[in-house]
């Protein structure tokens, strides 16, 4: 039985996803992919209490948006759209309950990152694993399934400081550099799992979004984007940025960090500055006005009057 540690389903359903789970190991799927697709079937089958072979197309739509978020629904879909498939051509159903449900399009929007306040509220929560977990994702920008597997001896130690190294999707792992604080209450912990679970295993995903959903009133998620977008107001560096994540695409990161109104308005301050101190220089401003269709008499009088303005932020060392 796979994931025994885990809620099963019904034995009917438990032979399928046993024998599913074999062919995602075969086809070279990582561990945490494959325990998280492990987990919504066997949530689908406990929550709508069908057989494997009774299941229609109507039950999955009903099923895959209720309660949860563009992530998660895309998550659902992936990872019913493998089962089904997988059970088709093994012959254990004749028709694709997944083949009328449409792709979940990724949205644009930027999600919004956890306040201050629900980063306090969770690291005065009472109850240990919230505080750490908490620390975790705002002070170190982990994922929940990241959060999870962490042991004591991921900690790791350099000149200049430890680090975390971190088990990333696609069984890539990062070191992230940690605060003093996350390595005392890391270094405080018993050896093994930081965050142990049932027969010796660690706490699974899930059970990490609920612990910080139901205390914070916010996902993993929003705290691990206050840390990319604290980390980029701190240094302006998009590309620390992403290292820290774990992004293989710059555009993902771009996704988690948060302007405000206040940092574009400074981004136009700065610009300022720097065409007050080091100039924008563009060579023989004649030219392009005379590009533009400006009469040279014309011209010759802009040109005058920025010559005589040299308190504007246009000077003539700055536009010309």
């Amino acid at each position: 039985m796979e994931y025994a540690s885990h809620r099963q389903p019904s034995q009917e359903w438990v032979k399928w996803l046993d024998q599913w789970v074999m062919e995602l190991r075969v086809h070279g799927d990582t561990g945490n992919t494959i325990e998280h697709w492990w987990y919504i079937i066997s949530q689908f089958a406990r929550e709508t209490n069908l057989p494997p072979a009774g299941v229609s197309s109507e039950a999955v739509l009903t099923w895959v948006g209720k309660g949860v978020g563009d992530s998660a629904l895309r998550s659902r879909v992936n990872a019913l759209r493998s089962f089904f498939r997988w059970a088709v051509v093994h012959g254990r159903i004749d028709s694709n309950p997944m083949d009328i449900i449409p792709a979940i399009k990724r949205r644009k929007k930027k999600q919004l990152p956890a306040p201050a306040e629900a980063v306090v509220k969770g690291l005065y929560h009472s109850d240990g694993r919230v505080r750490l977990l908490v620390r975790l994702f705002s002070d170190a920008g982990l994922r929940r399934n990241e959060a999870a597997i962490v042991r004591t001896d991921d900690l790791v130690g350099d000149l200049t400081g430890k680090s975390l190294v971190v088990h990333g999707k696609g069984d890539k792992d990062r070191v992230v550099p940690l605060t003093d604080r996350l390595v005392r209450d890391l270094e405080c912990r018993p050896e093994g799992w930081v965050f142990p679970g049932g027969h010796g295993g660690h706490i699974c995903n899930d059970t990490a979004y609920r612990l910080v959903k139901d205390a914070t009133g916010w996902p993993p998620h929003a705290f691990r984007r206050r840390f990319a977008t604290d980390v980029w107001r701190a240094t302006g560096d998009v590309v620390k940025v992403q290292s820290l994540l774990g992004h293989e695409s710059l555009a993902t990161t771009q996704s988690y960090i948060y302007d405000t109104a206040d940092d574009l308005r400074q981004a136009v301050k700065s610009m300022q500055t720097y065409r007050h101190q080091d100039g924008v220089r563009i060579v023989n401003p004649e030219r392009i006005l005379s590009a533009y269709g400006v009469p040279r008499a014309l011209a010759c009088q802009i040109l005058d009057a920025v010559e005589q303005s040299p308190e504007d932020e246009y000077t003539q060392n700055s536009l010309f």
